[in-house]
């Protein structure tokens, strides 16, 4: 700490009157929603200051409070002489003209958190403060504000409860300007403080999301890779949250996890590749992990798994490992689909979301909580309706409007069966600018504040839970400061689902229909509809859902490739996917080359059959052109007046060919048109079909009247020669009788032979 001399101090010192002078616009009483939205692309100040810590995070009245972090020329010129100060919105100047006053309500800080950068609120500590003597163009300097306990109770002789003004003043002067009482560059967050209650801390759920952009190409390799590196880097929307998350230490964190990225970054781990029809391999050897596995066919698999991107995968794999394995996790659908645009044109959508639990999750063994967590908070009611699973649903604060809701939101209750937990959307938007409003100490700082406002809300009673979502641009920069400024005292960190419990345990004192939250009283803006994924987005990624289960059921068990293709779709719709043109172009391109592989299994029928009778059979032949043996039926569909049997089901070898035999059985004379198509063993088509005319005329019929006539009066002929011959026989042997008796009458005695 370096004290400057007394006129520059003097100098400094003219700023406090100007600073709050302004000071009442900034009143936090008023109606959030005629707050006037920060001007931080309009905050052109050469000197850019930051914190990047605060210890202790709230205002102590033990200790110092010490303040760290840099300052930036992000000018042309050279700047000297800077000084820094600590400013607040208490101390002996605020006695002259009010400052800022303490902030108690969550719209107050909202108020607060939008305001311009350049909104006097507070007035500099000129006892305190820290100099650098010159910064050139681009060039950074760290400093250090140490304020002694002695020196805090001087700033906040009497504080109250609520939240106050804090942060950093730079002044110096370049060549083009000299040094005066305008603040060259500023720094401002929030000091929460409660003077009592500190016994009954604020249970606070910190919900770490790994969740991102997910797109395939046609073969089944995932797309845009640079995207992926730059995502898995420590900075990155993966790496990022991950990092930050594991930062925690003993301080308990939740996974929000979408199955589909851990599944994504292992096929990384593995060069990439495309996609293949293998048999599925025997679980006991083929749990995905973080090491690539051995090639014995060439450098081809080593050299792509020895890429950066493979090797940042499988770092990435190993910490994501370490940390869901010891942590709480609550999943996402699978895919992270959006649940609102798919309730309407395709509502089974979600239960094949959840189905599917996620190769990487379940080799690991981790079985998480099921929850449905919008990113933006937003769930519309045709939504919520489709989550026929009960699980819990996170619902920003926003959905409540003040208009039906006129005290607070609820921090939980019921839709139906489905527990619901309210988040904390605004204080997941972070602090005030100008500095970064999600930097780990403006993040911290916005979450303690909003746990002091529970607090002063709660009066004797229990305070209400917090439950914050933290965006996907948390870095593990400055990671270990937001963790361990998270004051005990102040906030208990607890697992999500300890409060989804309690949500669900409130029954004890209050009735179900106390808790219930009517779904028609909620707010979902037009702007979220019109963001929804189109429909034909959803329509394309419905058939390839169907066409990949129809793949799946020819194949068998044998093989997975049905389950990766439907994971692909379901990423497809993604809300993270909501402005990507692209994606419904790729969902037609892998549909497409589904369907060339259920192509290549066809059948054949004859020109055309002709039964002898009104019965028969006759034989069609199927052809499997894959390498890979499956399983098919043959359907027969027909008009009124015939009856068709196959020999189902029909199972080929690889690359082989069939004679499949179908009976007919027909009740009426005349052609039928016959139409053979393949399905799978649930009757859903591959796709091609034939049709033959089959036949059965009078020919047939007429043969056998022929036959029959022919055979009836060969019959009586038969029987009338039988007659006349009898007759005849009979009457021979008349005649053969009365000649004899003539012949006795005319012979004479013959005479005596001497």
């Amino acid at each position: 700490m370096v004290h400057r001399s007394s006129s520059l101090r003097a100098l400094a010192g003219v700023a406090t009157g100007l600073l709050l002078a302004a000071a009442a616009p900034v009143v936090l009483g008023a109606d959030p929603a005629h707050a006037v939205p920060p001007d931080d692309e309009g905050y052109d100040a050469p000197l850019e200051v930051t914190i990047s810590s605060l210890t202790p995070g709230v205002l102590s009245r033990t200790g110092p409070l010490v303040i760290e972090g840099t300052v930036t020329n992000v000018d042309l010129e050279t700047w000297r002489d800077i000084d820094l100060f600590p400013m607040a919105s208490s101390g002996p100047d605020c006695a002259l003209t009010p400052c800022a006053p303490v902030m108690t309500t969550a719209a107050e800080l909202q108020l607060a958190a939008d305001s311009d950068p350049e909104t006097p609120i507070g007035a500099r500590y000129l006892e305190i403060s820290d100099d650098i003597t010159s910064l050139e163009p681009g060039q950074s300097a760290s400093y250090t504000l140490r304020i002694p306990q002695d020196e805090l109770r001087r700033l906040f002789p009497t504080p109250t409860s609520g939240v106050y003004w804090f942060g950093v003043h730079a002044l110096g002067s370049s060549d083009k300007q000299a040094y005066d009482s305008v603040a060259d560059g500023r720094a401002r967050t929030f000091l929460p403080y409660a003077a009592d209650r500190l016994d009954a801390p604020v249970d606070t759920a910190i919900v770490v999301p790994l969740r991102g952009r997910i797109a395939h190409t046609a073969d089944g390799a995932l797309d845009r890779t640079e995207g992926w590196e730059r995502s898995l880097a420590f900075d990155g929307d993966l790496g990022g949250p991950l990092a930050f998350g594991a930062a925690s230490g003993t301080a308990p964190v939740t996974w929000l996890v979408d199955p589909a990225v851990p599944d994504a970054v292992h096929q990384l781990s593995l060069g990439n590749p495309d996609r293949e029809v293998v048999p599925t391999p025997d679980p006991d050897e083929a749990s995905p992990s973080s090491e690539p596995s051995e090639d014995t066919e060439g450098e081809e698999s080593e050299d792509a798994t020895d890429t950066p991107l493979a090797r940042a995968a499988r770092t990435w794999l190993e910490r994501a490992r370490e940390e869901l394995e010891s942590g709480a996790v609550a999943t996402l659908p699978y895919g992270d689909p959006d649940i609102a645009a798919a309730a309407d044109s395709q509502p089974t959508l979600y239960r094949s979301a959840r189905e599917l639990g996620g190769t990487v999750l379940g080799a690991w063994e981790i079985d998480g909580n099921a929850v449905v967590a919008p990113p933006d908070g937003y769930l519309d009611r045709a939504g919520i309706d489709s989550v026929d699973d009960d699980a819990p649903l996170l619902l920003g604060d926003r959905m409540f409007p003040a208009e039906t809701f006129s005290v607070r939101p609820p921090v939980a209750g019921l839709i139906g069966e489905r527990p619901v937990v309210v988040t904390a959307e605004a204080a997941a938007d972070g602090g005030p600018g100008p500095d970064p409003a999600q930097a780990p100490v403006a993040l911290r700082q916005r979450i303690l504040s909003e746990a002091v406002v529970r607090l002063l809300r709660a009066g004797r009673q229990a305070p209400e839970p917090l439950v914050v979502v933290l965006p996907a641009t948390v870095t593990a920069d400055d990671a270990p400061e937001f963790w361990e400024g998270l004051d005990s005292d102040l906030v208990r960190t607890v697992a999500l689902d300890q409060l989804v419990v309690s949500a669900e345990s409130t029954t004890e004192t209050r009735t179900g229909d106390e808790r219930q939250i009517d779904p028609a009283e909620l707010s979902y803006p037009a702007t979220q509809e019109k963001n929804e994924l189109s429909a034909t987005v959803l329509a394309e990624a419905g058939r390839l859902v169907r066409a990949a289960r129809t793949y799946q059921a020819i194949l068998g068990e044998d093989f997975a490739i049905g389950t990766d293709l439907v994971g692909e779709a379901l990423a497809g719709t993604s809300y993270a996917v909501r402005s990507d043109r692209s994606v419904a172009g790729r969902l037609a391109r892998t549909r497409e080359w589904v369907q060339d592989q259920l192509d290549q299994v066809v059948i054949d029928a004859p020109p055309g059959v002709t039964l002898s009778g009104t019965s028969g059979g006759f034989n069609v032949a199927v052809r499997n052109d894959l390498d890979h043996p499956v399983t098919v039926q043959v359907r027969a569909s027909t008009e009124d007046g015939a009856e068709i049997e196959v020999a189902n089901p029909v199972r080929l070898a690889a690359n082989s060919r069939t004679s499949v035999p179908i009976s007919a059985t027909m009740t009426r004379a005349g052609v039928h048109n016959v139409t053979l198509r393949l399905t799978d063993v649930d009757g859903h088509a591959l796709g091609g079909s034939d049709t033959l005319p089959l036949r059965t005329g009078q020919a047939g019929i007429v043969i056998w009247a022929i036959i029959g006539a022919g055979g009836g009066i060969l019959f009586v002929a038969i029987g009338i020669r039988l007659v006349r011959r009898y007759r005849r026989r009979h009457a021979a042997e008349d005649d053969a009788g009365n000649d004899a008796g003539d012949d006795a009458e005319q012979e004479p005695t013959p005479e005596p032979v001497a």
